[in-house]
């Protein structure tokens, strides 16, 4: 951003004494009928012995076939887990496309289920001590998985058991609302605060280096809480100020609480962004919700009132339905928003929003001109940072206009057409501090290979890092044999997300420029491809656009590029909500650049309207199907 661990026996010694003439005949009598009852004693011993031994033996039985079954569940939750690492922008699409999901067939017959293996033998230190089967199957869809897991332990083996036991488990692989969401800026590159100018009104973040160089901006810190339970803020965290995944640069001219040593955190783990390359979750949630967005009119009471409908939960998914919208609100006549939509393509939109929703982009979100609330909460902010403070705007303003911009590629600010913006983000874009070429290294971020103790040829040198070569990890017939390529991948495809595939896309990125940002569609006048409410007379971008924005009202999210350009001489820049971005190239000409946090994003607020990450998986239950024993608890994750 940019200001421009046997005793001998006494019995038998007396009777040997008492042997003489006289007694011997009786004594053999007494000898022979005490060796009898010895002989039978010793026998019913042996039996008890041996029918002990036999109940010991069928005991250890059991105990390895519930240690099998044990196990079998063990390796079902290490093939969710695989599943999931191995698409972690797509977490569900190798987990769906291998289990299936439990709908009753109607016939009396079982539900289907994955086979992970059959009879597979456990063998240690080269003894074997049984096999055991492992089935799955999914039992709920939705933000969520929930992944039935049933193991059969069998001693000897399946084909001959003396003992088996039977496990059955629920393991759930939950999303949550990523974390980038708790600060008014996050960047997952270097943070350039390069303003004297530049005032932000809640935390700040990179997953690489925080730079002010030599100037001073002024971050006022927001403390930061765990969780939200309505309006009630829990488990505190910390007094909130400026985050880095690296060093803070030119800390000590940074004004504001952001400015104190205790609100400065540097070094810090970096946090994934969530992807938007695969829009089907959102596409999932937007049509159980029924989203909409509608054209609206200020009835009695000055309350909008939707008139026309401008687009249904998933915008683009019909045959001949086109996959661009533009959105147009007035405050006369604003975009209503009714929960999540999700539209394929591009999105232009600009003046008043009401309501509360989310737009999900498949391509950019063009923000033409000004985007303001209808209804706005009554302060930008709390009286104070308090918790008391904060809880009570929440309780004000929980209820006012909320919109959530996120794009799967750009997110465009203004005229891109115009020369002097194409000029100043091209020049910051391709700039080489704001690298974002997929060549980034083992850590992700760019200009970053020496290390972090900034010395050429040590050992925390990131090698990988600008050697032109993108390193991935490729499916594999292994993960084929398994079921876990996610349709429309095959042997040999790069894994989504991992190595230095940044945004997720499976793909290689060049350097982002310009060229990155243009409409796929300039044409407005055709309704073939744009939908929406298109003004009388736009036929074009820039019939609609300003290289002279001073508001924007949203939670603003990009996997790649935020762009802006602003050069409203004299006058003042405003952020309402939050920006989260890859990188960035923000360039303003205003007297000031303000960004407002939306504290109803603390704690993970506004969950149902944001982009998710996969959290940890989640034991839901575990019975022995033998017994009937049922618990439920979560124990390890």
């Amino acid at each position: 951003m940019l200001w421009l661990g046997r005793k001998p026996c006494p019995f038998v010694s007396g009777v040997n004494e008492a042997l003489s003439p006289k007694n011997q005949g009786s004594t053999l009598i007494i000898s022979i009928v005490f060796l009898t009852v010895s002989a039978g004693l010793a026998f019913s011993a042996l039996s008890v012995m041996r029918h002990h031994q036999t109940d010991l033996e069928m005991a250890e039985m059991d105990y390895r076939a519930q240690d099998l079954a044990d196990a079998g569940v063990h390796r079902g939750i290490a093939f969710v887990r695989q599943s999931v690492d191995l698409s972690p922008f797509e977490p569900f699409a190798g987990l769906d496309a291998a289990i299936p999901l439990a709908v009753d067939p109607g016939d009396g017959s079982e539900a289907p289920s994955f086979t992970l293996t059959q009879d597979e033998a456990l063998i240690r230190n080269g003894r074997t001590f049984g096999t055991f089967t492992v089935k799955m199957r999914r039992t709920f869809v939705g933000s969520n998985r929930d992944v039935e897991i049933t193991a059969t332990g069998y001693v000897p083996n399946a084909a001959a058991p003396q003992s088996k036991a039977t496990v059955q488990a629920v393991v759930r692989v939950p999303v949550a609302p990523s974390r980038v969401f708790d600060y008014g800026y996050f960047i997952n590159n270097w943070g350039w605060f390069y303003g004297n100018t530049i005032h932000s009104h809640g935390n700040v973040r990179s997953n690489g280096q925080f730079d002010a160089d030599g100037y001073s901006p002024t971050i006022h810190s927001t403390p930061r809480y765990g969780d939200i339970d309505g309006l009630d803020l829990l488990n505190p965290l910390d007094g909130g100020g400026v985050y880095a995944g690296w060093d803070i640069i030119g800390q000590q001219n940074i004004q504001g609480t952001g400015g104190d040593a205790a609100n400065q955190h540097d070094f810090q783990t970096a946090i994934p962004m969530p992807n938007l390359s695969n829009l089907s979750p959102y596409e999932y949630r937007a049509t159980s919700e029924s989203g909409t967005i509608h054209q609206g009119a200020i009835g009695a009471g000055g309350a909008a009132v939707p008139v026309t409908q401008l687009a249904d939960a998933v915008t683009g998914d019909s045959v001949g339905e086109p996959e661009n919208l533009v959105l147009v609100g007035t405050p006369s006549a604003p975009i209503i928003l009714d929960g999540p939509v999700v539209v394929r393509g591009d999105v232009i939109l600009k003046g008043t929003v009401t309501g509360q929703g989310a737009i999900y982009s498949g391509g950019n979100i063009y923000i033409a001109d000004d985007l303001e609330y209808l209804n706005p909460p009554a302060t930008s902010k709390p009286a104070s940072e308090s918790e008391a403070d904060t809880e009570a705007w929440l309780m004000a303003n929980q209820g006012k206009d909320f919109l959530g911009l996120f794009a799967g590629e750009n997110l465009v600010m203004g005229d891109y057409t115009n020369g002097t913006w194409d000029y100043y983000v091209d020049w910051w874009l391709s700039h080489n501090m704001n690298q974002s070429a997929e060549d980034s290294g083992t850590d992700l971020i760019p200009n970053t290979s020496e290390g972090r103790d900034g010395v050429v040829g040590t050992e925390d040198d990131d090698v990988l890092e600008g050697d032109g070569q993108w390193t991935v990890e490729y499916y594999t017939q292994a993960h084929a044999d398994l079921g876990l390529i996610p349709p429309g991948y095959s042997v040999g495809d790069a894994i989504p997300g991992t190595g230095e595939d940044i945004d997720g896309d499976g793909q290689y990125d060049d350097t982002l420029g310009v060229s990155d940002l243009a409409l796929s569609d300039p044409d407005l006048s055709d309704a073939n491809k744009w939908a929406g409410n298109v003004p009388a007379g736009v036929n074009s971008y820039d019939d609609m656009a300003s290289i002279k924005m001073t508001h924007v009202d949203a939670v603003m999210y990009t996997n790649h590029a935020a762009a802006l350009v602003t050069l409203a001489y004299g006058k003042h820049f405003e952020f309402f909500g939050g920006l989260v971005s890859r990188n960035e190239s923000i360039i303003y000409g205003t007297k000031t650049l303000n960004l407002f946090f939306d504290r109803r994003l603390l704690g993970g607020g506004m969950e149902h309207l944001l982009p998710s990450t996969v959290a940890p998986l989640e034991i839901r239950a575990w019975r022995n199907l033998d017994d009937g024993d049922v618990g439920v608890f979560h124990p390890m994750f």
